[in-house]
């Protein structure tokens, strides 16, 4: 059975990879021609033309952006075109999207991890924080599901987990461990899912969030502001760090190597020299930024306070624009700002209502449609990009709330949340591909430990949206 099931999965990777060949790009490119001219031509029956121009605008990018076939960016730039081309937007209408708050706090944050990350900040407390845990291994797990999941709270996740990545090595370099050991997969394990799970809990651990954010004010004008959104998540959190506590230690070597001592973390510490007035600003920098976009958010806007940390940061000298420059993804903005304007041609035409009452249209309670949202979402990324996974079901969700009287703002975080629990595929988010790249992860590991914590998030997410996210917003 084993050997059946091994060689099945190696005719489809070989298949896979030999549809993947660069000289075969076209058969990918044809396929997402002939979606669009299908979807548009299609004799569909309760939609008029204009939404159906918009929904043959979505199924192309849906297919595209789930392949990787173009890289993100360039996909959002054909959005861009296709939507006043096709008809579903005028072209004013499409660019006036790229002026929403979601997508300035997105840039803000962004710019804002740059003197965080080159200050030394970020490493100085990571180091600092296994230090104060200890060396033993099960707690050096708790430090390091701990450490990533609190700073994915302030940076994007696959920063957190890029950054971490060099003291995980050094600390399996002093206990000596090598390629295929147990305690190297558990200790680059603990790094991926602490940095997955924290960037679930505020708006700045992904992009995804403020996506979602930002589909959701254009679509319905409603908002949730920073510290709701951490009231929100954060019993997940915590309940999923626990869980992914106990998964890892379970599976610890039987008979662990020695810890190393305590003088060599302490060495590590120490070259990082005194702590730097540029990191002591940073700090401080960070501490204001976050009390405005908690206080402050609802009010000015979370772009305007991002953005007035950004000329804070340049005007205190943390900031370096030729960093920022090599630090921020510019090709995120593109992708972005044109699943937003996608989001709301589909509800602005109607074609995200008939989208919903065609995936949903056999489930007869509130209940069954928020399973089937939390449930396709959570599929969802784990077979593409976090941010992807957003901008193909948002909409459709958003539609679905209307139909079954669900709050706007809950099933935002259904979303949001599920697109960002990816614990199984290196393709579904750069964390698990960072860590599968050191040699002491294979992706099969992912998938068997990871499982177990999939299947507690899909339920956690589908608790929080039946029992507990109704009660911060009561209705629909």
């Amino acid at each position: 059975m084993i050997t059946t099931r091994s060689s099945l999965f190696a005719t489809l990777y070989r298949a896979w990879r030999w549809l993947r060949a660069p000289h075969r790009r076209w058969l990918w490119y044809g396929t997402a021609a002939g979606l669009y001219l299908l979807t548009k031509a299609a004799p569909l029956t309760g939609i008029h033309e204009q939404a159906q121009a918009a929904l043959a605008v979505f199924v192309t990018a849906a297919f595209l952006w789930g392949t990787n076939t173009l890289p993100l960016a360039v996909t959002g730039v054909l959005v861009m075109w296709l939507l006043p081309v096709s008809g579903a937007l005028e072209t004013s209408e499409v660019y006036r999207y790229f002026g929403s708050d979601a997508l300035f706090f997105i840039l803000g944050a962004l710019v804002l991890a740059s003197p965080v990350m080159r200050s030394g900040l970020s490493s100085r407390v990571a180091l600092v924080a296994v230090q104060k845990f200890g060396s033993e291994p099960r707690q050096m797990v708790f430090a390091l599901l701990l450490t990533p999941a609190f700073m994915a709270f302030f940076i994007s996740e696959h920063a957190v987990v890029a950054m971490v990545f060099p003291i995980v090595l050094e600390l399996l370099k002093m206990y000596g461990a090598k390629p295929g050991d147990r305690l190297g997969t558990v200790l680059f394990l603990a790094l991926a899912w602490g940095g997955i799970i924290g960037g679930t809990a505020t708006l700045l651990g992904g992009a995804r969030a403020p996506l979602a954010l930002g589909v959701l004010q254009a679509s319905t004008g409603r908002y949730i502001n920073f510290f709701t959104w951490l009231t929100a998540t954060i019993p997940i959190v915590v309940l999923l760090l626990i869980a992914a506590y106990f998964i890892l230690v379970r599976a610890l070597p039987p008979s662990p190597p020695t810890p190393p001592p305590k003088e060599q973390l302490r060495n590590r510490i120490a070259s990082l020299g005194p702590i730097t007035k540029r990191e002591i600003k940073t700090l401080a920098l960070m501490a204001a930024v976050i009390a405005g976009w908690i206080w402050g958010g609802e009010i000015w806007g979370l772009g305007a306070v991002a953005l007035a940390g950004v000329v804070g940061a340049f005007a205190l000298g943390v900031a370096d624009w030729g960093e920022v420059e090599e630090d921020v993804n510019w090709g995120v903005f593109l992708m972005y700002g044109s699943a937003i304007a996608l989001a709301a041609a589909l509800q602005e035409t109607g074609a995200a209502s008939f989208l919903a009452g065609t995936l949903f249209g056999h489930i007869a309670t509130p209940i069954s449609a928020t399973a089937a949202v939390v449930v396709l979402a959570q599929l969802l990324t784990e077979a593409m990009s976090n941010a992807a996974s957003v901008a193909v079901l948002m909409p459709i969700a958003l539609a679905s709330a209307n139909v079954y009287d669900l709050a706007p703002e809950a099933v935002t975080l259904s979303v949001s949340v599920s697109s960002g629990l990816a614990f199984l595929l290196p393709v579904s988010t750069p964390a698990i591909a960072i860590i599968v790249g050191s040699g002491y992860v294979r992706p099969m590991q992912t998938i068997r430990y990871g499982l177990p914590l999939k299947i507690l998030a899909t339920l956690m997410v589908f608790l929080a949206s039946v029992f507990y996210w109704p009660r911060i917003w009561p209705g629909g």
